[in-house]
């Protein structure tokens, strides 16, 4: 069985072929979201976990709606982990920063950002918890935010990389006026993941 995960309903693509997979959609809260994880990885069922969300690319030859499959996931400047050879047909494949959050849960900028082509905001302990448990780890992403051209992180970063536009844009009311353009491309990133999912689960043999 897949266990397919992603940190919010919009970031859980369409499944648009026969597949044996459970679809797990993780808290916002990263304790109750690893719960979550080693709940479902204690069925014994679980063959594959497949990841998939949004990520803001720090590669600039990475363009919205741009997919990446993650070789490599880094939880740090130097902490990082090796994931198996997958491949998703138009996806390019390069290494992944998870974020460090700071004690409220946001991101921080602080620290050394390690070398790697986008950032996301959970496949470190994903990838942590898939090796703990033996079971390969796919992290399939798709570029929702491009390089910026002025070194400034988004106030919305949290929200944006989880699917969580909605609460983002409560969070800054200021902001609202973005919410359809938002909207929109994260549409179009989550029907890129639907089409990729299903290559992919086709690809090794799991629909």
């Amino acid at each position: 069985m897949v266990l397919l995960v992603a940190p919010s309903r919009r970031a859980l693509p369409a499944v648009t072929v026969p597949a044996r997979l459970k679809r797990l959609v993780l808290s916002s809260r990263r304790q109750t979201a690893e719960a979550q994880v080693q709940k479902a990885l204690r069925s014994g069922d679980v063959e594959l976990i497949l990841s998939t969300g949004f990520a803001a690319s720090v590669d600039q030859r990475l363009r919205g709606g741009d997919l990446l499959v993650a070789t490599r996931v880094f939880g740090g400047a130097d902490v990082y982990l090796d994931l198996p050879p997958f491949q998703a047909p138009g996806a390019v494949r390069g290494s992944l920063g998870s974020l460090m959050t700071d004690g409220s849960g946001a991101p921080t900028t602080r620290r050394r950002l390690p070398p790697v082509y986008a950032l996301d905001s959970y496949g470190f302990w994903l990838a942590h918890a898939a090796q703990v448990a033996n079971i390969p780890c796919l992290l399939l992403r798709s570029i929702l935010l491009e390089v910026p051209p002025a070194p400034k992180q988004d106030a919305l970063l949290p929200e944006l990389l989880t699917g969580r536009i909605a609460a983002g844009i409560l969070r800054h009311p200021d902001r609202w006026r973005e919410l359809s353009g938002l909207l929109q491309s994260v549409d179009r990133c989550r029907a890129q993941l639907a089409s990729a999912l299903a290559i992919v689960l086709v690809l090794y043999g799991h629909a």
